[in-house]
């Protein structure tokens, strides 16, 4: 307490709680409170002498506010002699002029007129004038004015001290919630991307050949995918085989086993679990919305989901050169690759949030082609698995039906739904490579909802014009292979591009289309522009100007201003305004019924109205305090990123060695 440091200040008060109850007594307007508010405050002032102006100039005021009231009924009642009203004013005048020299001392104000100071602190002026006439004056001011001034001075004190610093701390508090909130949300979401980022270097070890942790290169990331299984062993683990070489750990209805030796498939699958477990949980501070942005903003700045030119032969076909990014869907090492992640959204709802992500992605501009391109594939691959699913259901329906009919039994799960496989690769050999979800999984609302068919082309670009066909097998109320395919040749024309029928493909040219394509024969439109041009010649010769408005917020005059007298008119008046000076009509006041001296009686010291106080400071104060400056925080970089980095060149070098 002894030491001084500059983020601790010392106050008077034990806690926030007894500064509110101090606040709220003083202005209660009942005696027994402010009473109760003055003797804290001088508790107050006893630990700490040099207390805030504001709480100080509060103490003075209640002293003689209370005095006052004490010592008036006393007066009238003969108790105490008639020259005690002296001793109320000297002591009002004395609290004015501790206020007016307190407050014209702070901040770094070089002004030397008490007036101006005033002035710029919102205080009345004729204040300012009692303060001079009770210092220099033969003359006391009246008690009746002097009471005024120090009930002002307490609502300015209201206003200026005790609901600023009020809001103040508030606002404080709030932001220090806020902020360790914010942190808290910032280190899950980080812990969450970290583990995304480690499922995708794990992934690429295991593709570039690596099958135990023991053996990898980077030995932070073998620390810690050990940290991981021991953590997961000590909260999961669900049973050990008898010769303690294998664990098995459950998680969510899932068993995953743990050989005696790690390997990556294992850490792999126990990271899975870790992402499917912060998706699902409900007391964390992320909402289910953030964390489907966060899980979807993760994987569309990952390298190996939209990957480069360099990171894309990573997944290349073993004998292929380089990846057609021409083609249908994405290529099968993609799909393959991400599949355990993509199974994991779709369980979770969260695959709509990833197609409408990539759709931003598909119609920004300032995005690569390759990226846009790898975008467009990433949507059609997943709508073509939803219409592989949509093709299973309604064979699985006819098959229910038909097993109902016959009173035999369905087949299991598992051999139900290879059988719907093996049936829908045979009748649609194209859905072979995309991939298979779960049967009894649903497909999303909006594929098959006609508005969101409509903005695709209304917003069509050379992009999105590849994912329209997939898309319109989804529509609800069909459209028939003729409308089909005039959409299809619509999107050519619009796109600049040339759809290739047998590859259900766009090949783009560089000829620009106009309107006469839309018509077979060109004379007729040869003779339409001929007699528009005529007839555009005959008008130019008799108007020199046209009737369109081209401007909606300009109308024409009505038939009556057509004919106004404008000469009479003054300058700077239409008709409809009116040609006067009409003012506002004066402020009737009433007429005081009773003298000055009783309603100088009848004023209460420390009274002030509830509806004149503000929460809300009209001061500038920061023109009259200096302004603190900002600290600068630095952060470091996460240890995550560098593991990604390694393992891409590790898996690009294990690629062009093989």
């Amino acid at each position: 307490m002894s030491a001084k440091r500059d983020d601790i200040k010392q106050v008077p008060w034990f806690s926030l709680t007894e500064w509110h109850e101090v606040y709220r007594q003083i202005y209660s307007n009942d005696v027994i409170e402010q009473t109760k508010a003055y003797e804290a405050l001088l508790a107050w002032k006893t630990r700490i002498p040099k207390l805030p102006v504001g709480v100080d100039c509060t103490l003075s005021i209640l002293q003689v506010c209370l005095r006052d009231r004490e010592w008036t009924s006393k007066i009238d009642n003969g108790e105490l002699p008639m020259y005690c009203e002296n001793d109320l004013s000297l002591m009002y005048s004395t609290t004015i002029m501790r206020f007016l020299n307190h407050f014209c001392n702070i901040g770094h104000t070089k002004q030397t007129s008490l007036f101006r100071i005033a002035k710029q602190l919102k205080i009345p002026e004729w204040i300012v004038s009692l303060r001079h006439q009770a210092a220099h004056g033969y003359e006391l001011p009246s008690l009746g004015v002097l009471r005024i001034a120090i009930n002002i001075l307490l609502q300015w004190l209201h206003d200026e001290y005790w609901a600023a610093e009020a809001c103040a701390i508030e606002k404080c508090y709030m932001e220090k919630a806020n902020v360790v909130k914010e942190k808290e949300e910032l280190e899950e979401i980080q812990a969450f991307s970290d583990l995304i980022e480690l499922w995708t270097a794990v992934s690429l070890y295991i593709d570039a050949g690596y099958k135990l942790v023991s053996n990898l290169p980077e030995v932070q990331l073998q620390e810690i995918l050990q940290d991981l299984r021991t953590y997961m062993s000590s909260q999961y683990c669900n049973k050990t085989s008898d010769n303690d070489e294998n664990k098995y750990i459950f998680i969510y209805g899932k068993t995953i086993k743990i050989d005696k030796e790690y390997n990556l498939k294992g850490a792999q699958a126990l990271l899975l679990s870790e992402i499917s477990m912060h998706l699902t949980e409900n007391k964390s501070l992320i909402t289910i919305h953030k964390k489907s942005d966060i899980i979807c903003n993760v994987l569309l700045k990952n390298e190996a989901f939209l990957p480069n030119s360099d990171v894309l032969q990573i997944f290349q076909q073993k004998g292929r050169k380089n990846i057609d990014l021409k083609r249908k869907i994405l290529p099968p090492g993609i799909l393959q690759f991400w599949k355990d992640i993509i199974f994991l959204l779709h369980n979770k709802k969260i695959l709509d949030v990833l197609i409408f992500k990539l759709l931003s992605i598909i119609n920004q501009e300032q995005e690569s082609k390759e990226k846009r391109i790898l975008a467009t594939l990433w949507i059609i691959s997943i709508v073509y698995s939803f219409i592989q699913l949509d093709l299973a259901q309604n064979i699985s329906r006819t098959l229910e039906c038909k097993q109902t009919t016959k009173s035999t039994k369905l087949a299991s799960k598992i051999s139900l739904s290879q059988h719907l496989k093996e049936l829908v690769h045979h009748n649609h050999p194209y859905l072979r490579n995309v991939l298979w979800l779960d049967i009894t999984s649903t497909i999303p609302h909006f594929l098959i909802d006609i508005n969101f068919v409509s903005k695709l082309l209304l917003h069509v670009n050379e992009f999105s014009a590849r994912l329209i066909e997939p898309v319109l097998k989804f529509v609800s109320s069909k459209i028939n292979v003729q409308a089909k395919k005039h959409l299809l040749n619509l999107l050519k024309i619009y796109t600049f591009q040339k759809y290739d029928e047998d590859s259900n493909n766009y090949i783009y040219e560089e000829k620009i289309f106009t309107v006469e394509d839309f018509d077979t024969s060109s004379t007729k439109n040869k003779v339409k522009i001929y007699k528009k041009q005529r007839t555009t010649k005959k008008k130019t010769a008799y108007l020199l100007t046209d009737q369109i408005i081209r401007n909606l917020h300009w109308k024409p005059a009505p038939d009556t201003l057509l004919s106004y007298q404008w000469a009479e008119c003054p300058i700077g008046l239409l008709p409809w305004q009116m040609d006067s000076l009409k003012s506002l009509e004066p402020l009737k006041v009433n007429p005081s019924k009773h003298s000055v001296s009783i309603l100088d009686s009848q004023i209460i010291a420390g009274i002030v109205h509830r509806k004149n106080l503000k929460t809300q400071s009209h001061i500038k104060w920061e023109n009259v305090l200096r302004k603190k400056k900002k600290i600068e925080r630095k952060r470091d970089k996460n240890i995550t990123d560098l593991i990604m980095n390694r393992a891409l060149e590790i898996a690009k070098k294990t690629n062009v060695n093989a």
